[in-house]
């Protein structure tokens, strides 16, 4: 077995995990991609971004596979048996919360009667994926009828073997009709489940493959929203500090009078006046919010 390095042999002893193993590649010359390449040989996948994040102390190997691939770390590293996995000590709690963001909200504070459809569909813990970039696009037309909505979201994976994401909108129809999801990109489409008397609509969507920390998915998919009376507003909640969301919106008839941007906090914070949006003559406007915050983006317009 060759000797570790005088370095690699005393953070085998103290620690941390991330510190042990990037100066156990470092001191073997290995490159992230060979390591993999190697570990792939012994029939072990891990992606090299996952490789990259233990290193750097982004996540941790927790699952069965990833144990066994630290094990195969250590034999192709030569360093001595169980030092890696013995710094890595109890597993962290998992269940609600994977990592806690300053200012997140709980799902069950937006959406306060969800844990019914949450139970039903086994809904995977908040915080499995971090959504980079949330777009909608909406078709509205003045009266009564149908609305369509384009959605696109970018996600990263901050868990391991994160396969699936849940979506959730909320019919705000006095009449409780339902969204029908018409097109799903990128990925197939799991299980839809209603719960009309607290109007909320949520639907699963199912990664092609499972994915790996840091990994990235997007999907798009596309809903028909029937209204019977006319629509004048639009809102999308987030849980966690994101990144980019853009919302546009289209109106083919005729245009309102006036766009207006608002944020709310909370569900139970009064709005907060952004700004009027420009609506061009083709009757479409937009807005972008760089880094969106935990609460409520939301337009309103007056025909």
């Amino acid at each position: 077995m060759r000797r570790a390095s005088q370095e690699v042999s005393r953070l085998l002893r103290t620690g941390p995990f991330e510190a042990a193993l990037d100066s156990a590649i470092t001191a073997n010359g290995m490159s992230l991609e060979d390591l993999r390449l190697r570990l792939a040989a012994k029939g072990v996948t891990v992606s090299r971004t996952a490789l990259s994040y233990w290193r750097r102390g982004r996540s941790r190997p927790e699952r069965g596979e990833s144990l066994e691939a630290v094990a195969r770390i250590e034999e192709i590293l030569e360093l001595p048996p169980t030092s890696l996995l013995a710094l890595l000590g109890a597993r962290r709690p998992r269940g609600r919360w994977i990592d806690h963001p300053p200012g997140t909200l709980a799902r069950w504070k937006l959406w306060p009667s969800s844990e019914p459809l949450l139970k039903a569909l086994d809904a995977p813990p908040d915080g499995q994926l971090a959504f980079l970039h949330t777009s909608d696009l909406l078709v509205v037309n003045e009266g009564p009828g149908a609305r369509r909505q384009r959605v696109r979201l970018v996600a990263e994976a901050r868990a391991e073997r994160v396969d699936r994401c849940l979506v959730y909108h909320e019919m705000d129809d006095p009449q409780h009709l339902v969204p029908e999801l018409t097109g799903v990109t990128f990925g197939r489409r799991g299980r839809v489940r209603c719960d009309l008397e607290n109007r909320q609509f949520v639907a699963e969507f199912l990664f092609d493959r499972p994915l790996e920390t840091g990994e990235h998915a997007v999907i798009e998919y596309e809903l028909m929203l029937p209204v019977s009376q006319p629509m004048d507003n639009f809102y999308r909640h987030f849980t966690r500090p994101g990144g980019l969301y853009t919302l546009q919106l289209r109106f083919p008839g005729r245009r309102p009078a006036w766009v207006r941007r608002y944020d709310r906090a909370t569900p139970s914070s009064p709005e907060r006046h952004i700004h009027d949006l420009w609506l061009s003559e083709a009757g479409t406007t937009a807005l972008a919010v760089p880094d969106v915050r935990p609460g409520t983006v939301g337009v309103r317009w007056v025909w």
